[in-house]
């Protein structure tokens, strides 16, 4: 899988679940596992040659496969080089790295720029990544041509809409009733039936009100949208293949 920038989706995960209760495990069968990875810039500080001090930062609860990937340990700050990183850690969910005050412009009293005896305070930057996965369900739109201006999305809908909102009835078709046997994970199957809302009285609509089987599937994380969605519909009537739509979004 790509990975996917924390910052722009990780914070945005609660919306992707429609607000709807989350099941209390989260497992393949309802959700999926992406691989994302958080990116920043720290900025440490201290006083005096030989001091010390550490970041640490707490990612989502259910992350696994941690990895900080920077900085390491011997990196050098890129303010002034005045530290460097003497230990990296992952403990948990907590990523942690710890820096020493021991360059030149911190510790040759010539080129601090303070006079003999006075404390030297000093600051470090340092751009931190690390990647991991997580377990994250995804939902669906419950009016599945719409774009986002407008759009919803729900986790387990009971009726999903072929057009947009507020399409007038006599041109849209409604799954409705839908029950899922299985909805957040790599794909989503439910059943219920089909409305044709254009259909009127005395019009040959013999699908109108039969039994359909719906197939999620595609599960991707859509910048456009800030969720993790759906993007392909199918449903069946019987073994024939009635409606097949695509959702595309920015990824």
């Amino acid at each position: 899988m790509r990975r996917i920038p924390i910052l722009t989706l990780v914070a945005l995960a609660v919306l992707a679940m429609g607000g709807a209760a989350v099941a209390a495990t989260l497992t393949p069968r309802n959700a999926v596992s992406y691989d994302l990875m958080t990116n920043s810039t720290e900025v440490l500080a201290g006083t005096n040659c030989g001091a010390t001090a550490t970041f640490s930062k707490t990612l989502p609860a259910g992350s696994t496969g941690i990895k900080l990937v920077k900085p390491v340990v011997g990196d050098r700050d890129g303010a002034g080089n005045g530290t460097t990183v003497t230990a990296a850690t992952v403990t948990g969910t907590v990523i942690s790295f710890t820096v020493v005050a021991n360059g030149p412009n911190i510790c040759d009293p010539a080129l601090t720029g303070y006079p003999p005896g006075a404390d030297v305070p000093w600051k470090a930057t340092y751009d931190v990544r690390a990647e991991y996965q997580r377990l994250i369900p995804t939902t669906i739109r419950i009016y599945f041509e719409s774009y986002v201006f407008g759009a919803k999305w729900k986790d387990r809908p009971k009726t999903i809409q072929d057009s947009r909102a507020g399409t007038p009835r006599n041109v849209r078709q409604r799954y409705t009733g839908i029950k899922w046997s299985s909805f957040g994970g790599k794909k989503a199957v439910g059943k219920g039936k089909l409305r044709q809302d254009y259909c009127r009285r005395g019009d040959n609509c013999p699908q109108n009100g039969k039994r359909v089987r719906l197939v999620a599937s595609k599960p991707r994380f859509c910048k456009d949208s800030g969720k993790f969605e759906y993007l392909k519909l199918d449903v069946y009537i019987g073994k024939m293949n009635w409606f097949s739509n695509r959702i595309e979004c920015s990824r």
